[in-house]
């Protein structure tokens, strides 16, 4: 597969599907989740730059996946970690992370 994709390059906006676990039931996927763009930070470096520019989707709608766009300019590090704490309360699905990295 070409670009956006992989592999992941500095500088190049990146695109990947990534599940949740469901927080009643962490043996199960949580299906269609609600997102906000405050639930995904992205680091670069191990430095915090806030929120994602592009908030995540469920796509395709009505399904596990969720759609994680990074930037270019969020891309630009050697790792790139995205960091999703769902911000309700009670939480409707678990923490999750991903470390992504780079090449040239």
């Amino acid at each position: 597969m070409a670009a956006p994709y992989n592999p992941p390059k500095k500088n190049e906006e990146f695109v990947i599907r990534i599940v949740l676990r469901d927080a009643s039931d962490p043996r199960s996927f949580k299906s269609t989740p609600t997102l906000a763009a405050a639930d995904f930070n992205v680091w670069t470096d191990a430095t915090d730059n806030g929120v994602l520019d592009t908030t995540p989707t469920v796509s395709p709608a009505a399904n596990i996946w969720v759609l994680l766009t990074l930037s270019a300019s969020e891309m630009n590090g050697d790792v790139i970690s995205v960091r999703a704490i769902d911000q309700t309360n009670p939480k409707e699905w678990c923490d999750f992370a991903l470390s992504i990295p780079t090449t040239s």
